[in-house]
């Protein structure tokens, strides 16, 4: 009987054959965590007596959820980040301006590859399995990662989902993504590795596959990760040394579901507030008046998300009454974006650029909300409180939504606005 991609990756990291359901200790290739329980962490080690951690080598700690301090509590944050670093010798420390979201520059710089198993402490390390790398998503026990290599998991049964058709003119992947939340229930993902394959993804880059394995955690998914091909190859070619071993699961694997997903969603959707999954079309939701809109976060800050924010923000500007906030993922993707001509697009149509990382995602620490407002972004969750006060309303679409809706002071769709 053969194994699931996910199942090959935890066994080779244990050194024996592993199936679904079994509980596992295994070590991770790869340990990330980010400023905000950086700090917290650095407590619980002191109140534990850790004097070192097991491998700092593996550990790459990055700022991005508060990159710029707003406040001197935020400045004092950052301080503590920095003092754990050196502390504990994490040599792979990326602070303000070096990298950008955590979810998104290990991946550019080749720090994460097809087969390798990543746990981290946020629910997005999922992302990683854009390029077919297992990223399984830890809270509090990162503190037991760090001190003694490893912490308990189940291994997950894979949820195999064959991608076919074509994204329409005038959507994108993240579209796709919003709508799989309502055709795949919570009961059939719990718990379960995400795995996309199938002749659709010919058609869809990295960043696309950044978005894809970004959603499926808000219905309840373990991890995600996309079959890795040659796309993957091409990307990862000039950014790591050596041979990628491409990782697949077997066609005789037993998962917990398989079958087809037409990506040929027929209009743009938009989460209404207030769960990711609340997934409605446009039309639904058209006419409502916005205050604010953001395109950035793990699911859409990668430089196809900058450009088709670009593409309709082209010679139009933001709608007075309404302020935007475009943050995008990584260093990499601001200069690629900046030497393409779109941030300028940005910002003559009166876009606010915030540094590489989260953006307002992150809590609403940089451009929140105020009581009684409306904010479409593309933010990955719109729960009361994320963007600041419990009583306002957030939205999650596409960048084409965002930016269009931006320039009408309304949720519209997008298509209407493409040139």
């Amino acid at each position: 009987m053969g194994q699931t991609a996910s199942e090959k990756i935890l066994s080779r990291v244990l050194r024996r054959e592993v199936r679904a359901g079994e509980i596992v200790f295994p070590e991770p290739d790869l340990i990330t965590i980010h400023d905000w329980y950086a700090a917290n962490t650095a407590d619980m080690l002191a109140t534990l007596g850790v004097e070192r951690i097991r491998a700092p080598e593996k550990v790459v700690l990055v700022t991005d959820h508060e990159p710029t301090a707003v406040s001197r509590q935020a400045a004092e944050r950052q301080k503590k980040v920095r003092a754990f670093a050196a502390k504990f010798g994490i040599e792979r420390f990326f602070d303000v301006g070096r990298g950008g979201h955590g979810h998104i520059f290990p991946v550019e710089m080749g720090f994460v590859q097809p087969g390798m198993f990543v746990k981290a402490y946020d629910t997005h390390v999922p992302n990683f399995g854009a390029v077919g790398a297992l990223g399984i998503p830890l809270v509090t026990e990162i503190v037991e990662v760090l001190a003694c290599g490893s912490v308990w998991i189940k291994v997950p049964e894979t949820v195999r989902i064959q991608l076919t058709g074509r994204v329409h003119r005038g959507l994108s992947i993240r579209d796709v993504c919003q709508r799989l939340l309502v055709d795949f229930d919570a009961d059939r993902l719990d718990y379960a590795v995400v795995e996309f394959g199938g002749p659709a993804l010919a058609n869809i880059g990295i960043d696309g596959r950044f978005t894809l394995c970004n959603t499926p955690i808000e219905n309840g998914a373990k991890s995600a990760l996309v079959e890795p091909d040659q796309i993957v190859v091409d990307y990862l070619r000039p950014r790591v040394e050596g041979d990628l071993t491409l990782t697949k699961s077997d066609d005789d694997a037993v998962f917990r579901w398989r079958g087809d997903y037409d990506l040929g969603v027929m209009e743009p959707q938009v989460a209404a507030p207030p769960r990711p999954d609340n997934v409605v079309g446009v039309s639904t939701v058209r006419g409502i008046k916005i205050d604010h809109a953001f395109v950035g976060s793990c699911a859409s800050s990668l430089y196809t998300d900058i450009r088709d924010a670009a593409t309709i923000l082209k010679g139009r500007t933001v709608s007075a009454g309404v302020r935007m906030f475009v943050t995008p993922g990584t260093q990499e993707i601001w200069a690629r974006a900046d030497q393409d001509g779109l941030l300028r697009i940005l910002v003559d149509a009166g876009v606010v650029l915030t540094a590489p990382g989260c953006g307002p995602c992150a809590a609403g620490r940089i451009g929140p909300l105020a009581e009684g407002e409306v904010s479409i972004n593309t933010g990955t969750r719109n729960d009361p409180g994320r963007l600041g006060p419990m009583k306002a309303d957030i939205y999650l679409a596409s960048p084409l939504t965002v930016a269009a809706s931006a320039v009408a002071g309304e949720i519209v769709d997008p298509r209407e606005f493409l040139p």
